[in-house]
């Protein structure tokens, strides 16, 4: 185990400690506490979301997968195999763009994909592959929530560009009243969703 690793299960220790003490550290940024105190409670709140992929681990989204309900199917994704201590008990180490090796068509309910676009996932290609993955593990009904910031050099890819989303529809963001919201001006961080139409 790498030093990187080694620091980030003590964190993730330390951590797990303090919030069976009731203390929780996070980021206080409003585009943070908009999706735990808004976006994730409501998709906890619904039945048809049980087995959710969220992208990307931190030290603060260690609690995230807790956010989803008890009966939840969490699974965390991320690149960085020493951030697996900040990651679900499902956890999968590899890119977005590998998706298709872990889940076949129409296996999730839900993709949350926060922080990640124009975050490490720049190159356009590599955005298609992620993305049309992400679609197609996805069942009919499913969704797919962004979060991204609207401002360079961070949107060079826009959803409006990318192929494999203009098959979905827009939808409203759960818990908010819009499709599209701005939760933090100064860099334009905004989440969007969409839902993979239902076969005929």
């Amino acid at each position: 185990m790498g030093a990187k690793a080694t620091l980030y299960r003590g964190m993730a220790g330390a951590l797990r400690a303090l919030d069976q003490r009731g203390v929780r550290l996070r980021y206080p940024y409003p585009d943070r506490l908009m999706l735990e105190q808004r976006i994730l409670p409501a998709i906890a709140g619904r039945d048809d979301m049980k087995r959710i992929l969220m992208v990307g681990c931190g030290w603060y989204t260690h609690y995230y997968p807790g956010l989803l309900g008890d009966d939840a199917e969490v699974t965390t994704l991320e690149i960085d195999p020493a951030k697996r201590a900040f990651g679900a008990r499902r956890h999968i180490v590899a890119n977005l763009t590998e998706l298709d090796a872990h889940f076949g068509p129409g296996e999730l309910d839900a993709v949350l994909c926060n922080g990640v676009l124009g975050w490490g996932l720049n190159d356009h290609d590599d955005i298609e592959r992620a993305f049309g993955a992400s679609v197609t593990a996805l069942r009919g009904g499913g969704l797919l929530l962004l979060g991204w910031n609207d401002k360079a050099p961070y949107n060079r890819v826009s959803p409006a560009d990318i192929s494999a989303l203009q098959g979905l529809e827009a939808v409203t963001v759960p818990g908010l009243e819009a499709h599209r919201v701005i939760a933090l001006p100064r860099n334009q961080h905004c989440f969007q969703a969409f839902t993979r139409p239902q076969s005929n």
